[in-house]
C-alpha cells in the first residue's frame, strides 16, 4: 500500500518525536479514484464570477503569480523542501493527487475595482460520495474585496474521504475574508490544503473551524510576497475518540513591513491525537516584518497524544517574531469557582469548549451556520 508525505516542515528538525512531515497511509485503498464533489452558490453579486476551468487553465493562471523560491540556505542548513511553484500547506503530493482527481477547479473572480461587501457562502457537499475531491481557485484582483464562508458538510454518520483544495491569488491592494467550515460525518478523512499569493498592500482574514471527521489533515501556505501584505488567521478544532488532527500553517514572509498573526485553539479528549507545526519563515528582503503565533490547547482525557512544532526562521535582521504554546486540562480553582455555583464538571468543561470555538466561530458571518457548529459540538457532548 502506498503512503502520501504531506504537511513537510522546511527544514529538518530534531525529529526524536516523528514531526518533520506527516503521512496518509495506504493512500491507494482511501483515495484513489475520487468523484467530483458538487459545489452550489447561494447567490452571486455583480462584480464576481463563477465558472469551471480546466487543470491546464488553472495551471497557467497560477504561473501568472508572483514567484516563490526556497531559500538557499536556512540557520546553515539547506532546505528540504519546497517542490510547487504555488506552494500550500499540505504540500505537493496532495497537490498532484488533487490536480488528477477533481479534473480541473472552480474559479471564483472578483472584477478590479469591486468592493463586494454582503458575504458569498459557497456549499460544498460531501454526502453521496465516499471518496470526492473539490479544487478551488480564488482570484481577488487590484483593490477589490469580498467576504466569503465556504462549509464542507455530510451525513453525521457518513464516512470515506473528502479532500479540498484552494489556491487564493491576491493582487495589488486586494481583500479576502475567508471563513472554513468543517461539519462532515465522523468517519471522514479530511484534507484541506490552501495556498495564498499576497499582492502588494493585500489582505487575508482566514477563519477556519475544523468539528467533524475522525482524521483531520489541515494545511495552509501564506506567501506574502507584496510589500505590506498582511496574513491573520484563526483555527479551532476538535479531535475525539480515536481520531487525529494534522494542524501546518507557514507564513513565509518575503516583502517589507508584511505583518503575519496566527492563533490556533485546539481541544483534545478520549484517545486523540495531535500534531500541529506552526512556521514564521522571515525571508532575505522582508525588512519591517512582524510574525506572531500562539496556540492554546484543552486536554480533556489522560490517553491524549499531542505533540507541538514552533519554528521562527530568519535571514533578515529588522524583523520582530513571536511564539508561544499553552497546553492544559482546566484547573482544580476553575472546576471549585464552577462548581460552587451548580456546574458540574462535565458543564464545565462544555463550557470551555464552547469558549475557545467562539473565538473563531463569532467570525463566521452566517448565523445558520454559526448554529449548525454549535449544534455538532452539542451532539458531541449531549
Amino acid at each position: 500500500m502506498a503512503d502520501m508525505i504531506v504537511s513537510r516542515l522546511p527544514v529538518l528538525t530534531w525529529n526524536r518525536l516523528d514531526m518533520n512531515e506527516g503521512v496518509i497511509k495506504d493512500t491507494d485503498k482511501k483515495l484513489l479514484k475520487a468523484a467530483k464533489v458538487r459545489t452550489d452558490f447561494e447567490t452571486l453579486p455583480d462584480g464576481v464570477t463563477s465558472r469551471r476551468i480546466t487543470q491546464r487553465e488553472a495551471a497557467s493562471i497560477l504561473a501568472k503569480t508572483p514567484a516563490q523560491p526556497a531559500e538557499k540556505f536556512v540557520a546553515g542548513k539547506v532546505p528540504i523542501y519546497h517542490a510547487q511553484k504555488f506552494a500550500t500547506g499540505v504540500g505537493k503530493e496532495f497537490d498532484d493527487y488533487a490536480s488528477k482527481a477533481s479534473g480541473g477547479a472552480e474559479l471564483l473572480e472578483v472584477e478590479e475595482g469591486k468592493k463586494v461587501e454582503t458575504p458569498v457562502s459557497w456549499h460544498i457537499d460531501f454526502y453521496n460520495e465516499n471518496r470526492a475531491v473539490s479544487q478551488q481557485i480564488i482570484h481577488v484582483k487590484k483593490g477589490a474585496s469580498l467576504n466569503l464562508e465556504m462549509d464542507y458538510s455530510s451525513d453525521r454518520k457518513a464516512g470515506g474521504f473528502a479532500g479540498i483544495s484552494t489556491k487564493v491569488i491576491l493582487d495589488e491592494g486586494a481583500s479576502l475574508k475567508l471563513c472554513k467550515v468543517q461539519l462532515l460525518g465522523s468517519g471522514f478523512l479530511h484534507v484541506d490544503d490552501l495556498g495564498i499569493s499576497f499582492g502588494q498592500d493585500s489582505k487575508l482574514d482566514l477563519s477556519q473551524v475544523e468539528v467533524g471527521g475522525n482524521d483531520v489533515y489541515a494545511g495552509v501556505q501564506a506567501e506574502l510576497i507584496g510589500d505590506r501584505s498582511q496574513f491573520t488567521s484563526r483555527i479551532a478544532y476538535l479531535s475525539r475518540g480515536d481520531g487525529h488532527v494534522d494542524v501546518t500553517y507557514n507564513a513565509v514572509q518575503r516583502g517589507k513591513k508584511t505583518k503575519a498573526d496566527m492563533s490556533f485553539d485546539g481541544v483534545l479528549k478520549d484517545r486523540a491525537s495531535k500534531i500541529w507545526r506552526g512556521t514564521i519563515d522571515f525571508r532575505n528582503g522582508s525588512s519591517g516584518s512582524a510574525g506572531h503565533e500562539n496556540e492554546n490547547i484543552l486536554l480533556l482525557d489522560d490517553d491524549i497524544e499531542n505533540k507541538s512544532m514552533p519554528l521562527i526562521l530568519c535571514e533578515e535582521e529588522d524583523v520582530e517574531g513571536q511564539h508561544g504554546s499553552t497546553i492544559g486540562r482546566l484547573a482544580d480553582d476553575i472546576l471549585f469557582y464552577m462548581g460552587t455555583r451548580g456546574i458540574d464538571e462535565r458543564t464545565a468543561e462544555e463550557i470551555m469548549v464552547y469558549a475557545r470555538f467562539d473565538t473563531v466561530t463569532r467570525e463566521i458571518p452566517d448565523k445558520s451556520l454559526k448554529d449548525r457548529v454549535y449544534t455538532y459540538l452539542q451532539e458531541i457532548f449531549g
